[in-house]
């Protein structure tokens, strides 16, 4: 007795099943050949009914979608839409203060003392006083409230307020701090390996900044680790942080203080670019890269505190176990407050730039003289070597025609006979030396205090000569923002 035939459901897969059991090696070419185009024609349907069941799944899937967790929302780009009706443009100032943000980081400030929407609310004390700034919590508040408002856009400054404003800001803030991060532990990362080196002439390996462990292993000490004792903990300390030293003895100097290389071959690598610090110590060229660099865009000139203060902090944290760098400063391996130790290393650069202190402006002309080596306004107060070599050309230029214009004697009647005629039309307008020699201009300067922009005379009042740059002074007040 014959065995009953199984039903099967008529679908691609049992097509495809009967073709492939009746190609044998009995079968003809033709008949072969005729075989083959209807197992491509099968697999095509098959291929097609799997991607319209995987449709349905999808779309079965989306009707039980209150069960499932709602993915988070990226809020960039999202802020203008809180804007009032009338504010005008309001994308475009989002994305404006939002490089304002962006810039605070590089310049002004890598963390805000207070949250950004308190700040921005605050109203300017007519009463601040940049001498007493870090004298009192309100006077950091007052300090860091003119840096950022400055950096707002003209048409936010009045609507600072407004939460959407800060909110935008904020996300500057933020965008660039986990950028400069990404770069320094990735796209830096191999060069500042090849640059660094250590006081005591060692070097790093990229295999040395792979885990947490290892970069513990190999930079606990260099960044101020101290073991527990039977007195206290362990603990990381600012004073013995090797990192932040040039020529590092395990003494506190000032001299020596923010001027380690690691914090320039890291400034060098946010304004300039992955491969920025390549050779920065080796070459006395240093021509900037081409392209749309940070330093360019945001036209950077010379060296500010928040500048030091923030390196060091981002040395630290490029040294240490710790996996990400918080927008709330504690560290996640090593509890390190970050923002502590940066309010505190800027704390100590405004006071000594504030008091005129040798080791304060000593920095600034360290710094200024391997990353702008062309700055003119340094808060050193010192022209550039190369500024002062230019002058010193200019000056014995200035000597060598005056000296000539003081020989000259006073002509007399000119003699007709030597005397060229040229119609009122042609004759061009004659250069006639003066009794006394021409006042020369007023050379101003960007001089100043924390941020190097306020406008003041570098040669005090004007005189008759050459236009020619004093020897830097003092000033006896220093404002260190740009006015």
């Amino acid at each position: 007795m014959s065995e009953p035939a199984r039903s099967r459901s008529s679908t691609p897969f049992t097509g495809l099943l009967d073709l492939t059991q009746q190609l044998t090696p009995r079968k003809t070419p033709r008949t072969a050949r005729k075989i083959l185009l209807d197992l491509q024609s099968l697999a095509n349907d098959a291929a097609e009914s799997h991607s319209a069941l995987k449709r349905q799944l999808a779309d079965v899937t989306n009707l039980t979608g209150p069960n499932r967790r709602a993915k988070k929302r990226r809020m960039r780009g999202n802020r203008a839409t809180e804007a009032p009706e009338e504010v005008a443009n309001p994308a475009t100032l989002e994305d404006r203060v939002r490089k304002a943000g962006r810039h605070c980081v590089l310049e002004r400030a890598l963390f805000l003392f207070t949250d950004v929407h308190t700040l921005l609310a605050t109203t300017e004390d007519a009463n601040f006083l940049e001498a007493t700034e870090f004298d009192t919590e309100n006077g950091r508040i007052q300090g860091q409230l003119r840096d950022v408002v400055e950096l707002l856009p003209v048409d936010a400054k009045d609507i600072r307020d407004q939460e959407w404003i800060g909110s935008a800001f904020s996300d500057g803030m933020n965008g660039q701090t986990s950028t400069i991060a990404n770069r320094l532990r990735h796209g830096s990362l191999a060069v500042i390996v090849e640059t660094l080196r250590f006081s005591d002439g060692t070097s790093a390996t990229a295999n040395d900044f792979n885990t947490s462990i290892s970069r513990f292993n190999a930079f606990s000490r260099r960044i101020g680790y101290q073991p527990a004792t039977a007195q206290a903990p362990a603990f990381y300390s600012m004073l013995k942080a090797e990192v932040l030293f040039n020529d590092y003895d395990g003494t506190m100097d000032v001299g020596k203080i923010f001027r380690g290389p690691l914090l320039l071959i890291i400034y060098v690598s946010i304004l300039r670019g992955p491969e920025g610090a390549k050779d920065l110590f080796e070459t006395n060229t240093r021509a900037l890269p081409r392209g749309p660099l940070t330093q360019r865009i945001y036209k950077i000139t010379h060296t500010t505190p928040a500048a030091i203060a923030g390196c060091a902090v981002w040395a630290i944290w490029l040294l240490s176990p710790d996996t990400q760098f918080s927008a709330g400063g504690e560290g996640d391996e090593t509890q390190i407050d970050y923002k502590h130790y940066y309010q505190t290393f800027m704390r100590q650069i405004c006071e000594g730039l504030r008091d005129r202190a040798d080791w304060a402006l000593e920095l600034f002309l360290h710094w200024d003289g391997v990353l702008f080596p062309n700055a003119d306004d340094s808060l050193g107060n010192a022209p550039s070597v190369n500024r002062q070599a230019v002058d010193a050309d200019i000056s014995a230029m200035d000597d060598a025609f005056r000296a000539a214009t003081q020989r000259r004697t006073p002509s007399t009647e000119p003699d007709g006979s030597h005397t060229a005629q040229f119609s009122p039309l042609s004759q061009p307008a004659r250069y006639t030396p003066s009794a006394s020699p021409t006042p020369a201009r007023t050379q101003g300067r960007n001089n100043g205090g924390r941020n190097g922009r306020s406008q003041t005379s570098r040669g005090g009042s004007s005189q008759s000569g050459p236009a020619l740059r004093s020897p830097a002074r003092a000033p006896t007040t220093v404002s260190r923002r740009r006015r």
